[in-house]
């Protein structure tokens, strides 16, 4: 009898302990999927700083308009994307004086596809510009007045190569109407 109390003492003790791990380790799945404290639906803000040093107004239709651009190596990259509170914005518009505060020293402007338009004095400061880099394939709106206090004469745009003509043709046309004074490439 004593050994099939302790036989039986050691089953209970078994199972109590695989309970406890059961228990634990279910608890531990809550903790980890629990709601989260930050909102990651797109909202509308203004002047945020997303998390890659931009500075952006955001929109709760997911967009995002850059207010000041970074800069790596006298290159002035506009962000396709920004993540602010967790919030994945696409980039479409470039706000006026962008690159006046923190690219006045940028030589070269990256502008990736997702933009489509730049504001009035959207490359006011920039003073140091020599070329603008465009990668997407389609033409965007460049706002009268976008190179404003810029030598637009000494800069050259270069556009993607797969830009088709009809909308390099328009990018040019675009570019004309804002002022700028300088070559178009592909």
């Amino acid at each position: 009898n004593l050994i099939m109390m302790k036989k039986l003492l050691k089953e209970v003790a078994v199972l109590a302990m695989a309970a406890v791990v059961a228990v634990s380790s279910v608890s531990g799945v809550q903790a980890a999927v629990a709601s989260p404290t930050v909102s990651v639906v797109p909202v509308d803000k203004k002047n945020v700083a997303a998390t890659d040093g931009n500075n952006v107004d955001t929109k709760a239709d997911g967009t995002a308009e850059v207010n000041d651009v970074t800069v790596s190596k006298n290159i002035a990259t506009v962000p396709a994307t920004v993540t602010v509170d967790g919030v994945t914005y696409t980039v479409t518009v470039i706000k006026a004086k962008a690159f006046a505060k923190t690219a006045k020293k940028a030589k070269q402007i990256v502008i990736p596809a997702t933009v489509k338009r730049v504001n009035k004095m959207g490359f006011t400061g920039a003073k140091k510009v020599k070329k603008i880099i465009v990668k997407g394939t389609k033409s965007f709106t460049v706002k009268k007045g976008a190179f404003k206090g810029l030598n637009s004469a000494k800069i050259t745009v270069k556009v993607n190569k797969k830009m088709k003509a009809k909308e390099f043709k328009k990018l040019k046309k675009n570019l004309k109407k804002a002022g700028f004074k300088g070559k178009v490439t592909k």
